[in-house]
């Protein structure tokens, strides 16, 4: 009797570990879904919104320089390349990367000059760097460094995994993303989805080594949920868990193939990016995963 009430200890012992090691897991009918957000406190990821054009000499520049950060913290850094304002405007022999959100980002911003980027739509004097102008989230390409590794040090009152599937036959991309308050928020959130794509190649000003065949990336595309995203209703305590599911039926190239067009789409060069706002500023923590 001793031996066996022995050999269910170590049974127990052994299946409450097993228990501890594996992923979260949620039934909904007859299926179960892996839940994707990580439920232990993060760090906040740091994302860059780069205001940058085609016909803009230093914009290049400032493609190399949010590289360079990108490249220092991998996994912690996310760039989305804004086509917008005079340097993007659509003009004849130039590429047009433009999307109907970019106006109105430059305007919170507050750009006073391209590149320019803001932090996790953070004011500047909360990054403790120069904005373009008085009291706006814009900074100049110099300060971009600091200013992540600033958002990179905060906590996130919520985590974020993500999954984007897509279907060649209906050509429709499935975006699940889900979050887990870590910290209470009381502040309006607003979950954004964008479209990113990389390899994107067009004449730039300024661009090396071919400024007539110059390598565009973390183009955005497309926000999949308008223009400052979906407001998350309902409870945000800690302990929070919230599962959305997006539909979008990806076309098949972006203002056309032609000098002047976004070119087409290729689906191995896209990405998904997915953030939470408080409203339209202060971005809480971010995700960017590959469509699938």
């Amino acid at each position: 009797m001793k031996k066996i009430t022995y050999l269910l200890s170590g049974f127990l012992a052994f299946s409450m570990l097993f228990t501890a090691c594996k992923k979260e897991e949620t039934k909904t009918g007859d299926t179960t879904v892996e839940f994707l957000a990580p439920t232990t406190p993060q760090n906040r990821v740091a994302v860059l919104e780069d205001f940058t054009g085609v016909r803009c000499t230093y914009c290049p520049d400032g493609h190399v320089r949010a590289k360079a950060v990108l490249d220092a913290n991998p996994g912690k850094f996310i760039i989305m390349a804004v086509h917008a304002g005079s340097y993007a405007t659509p003009a004849t022999g130039w590429a047009n990367f433009t999307t109907a959100f970019g106006s109105a980002l430059v305007t919170q911003a507050k750009v006073a000059g391209f590149p320019a980027g803001t932090m996790s739509r953070m004011l500047c004097s909360d990054l403790a760097v120069t904005p373009q102008i008085t009291g706006g989230y814009a900074m100049s390409r110099g300060s971009w460094a600091t200013a992540a590794s600033k958002v990179i040090a905060m906590s996130a009152p919520v985590n974020l995994g993500a999954k984007a599937t897509f279907d060649p036959s209906s050509r429709v991309l499935t975006v699940n993303v889900d979050l887990y308050y870590t910290s209470e928020e009381t502040a309006q959130n607003n979950l954004n989805v964008v479209l990113l794509q990389d390899h994107l190649f067009s004449k730039q000003i300024g661009g090396t080594p071919d400024a007539n065949n110059y390598e565009q990336n973390h183009v955005v595309r497309d926000f999949i949920t308008g223009q400052w995203g979906e407001v998350i209703a309902g409870s945000k305590a800690v302990g929070t868990k919230v599962s959305k599911t997006f539909k979008y039926t990806v076309p098949a190239d972006y203002h056309g193939t032609t000098v002047e067009g976004g070119g087409a789409v290729v689906i191995d060069n896209l990405k998904v990016v997915a953030f939470v706002a408080q409203g339209q500023t202060n971005v809480l923590n971010a995700i960017e995963v590959d469509v699938q």
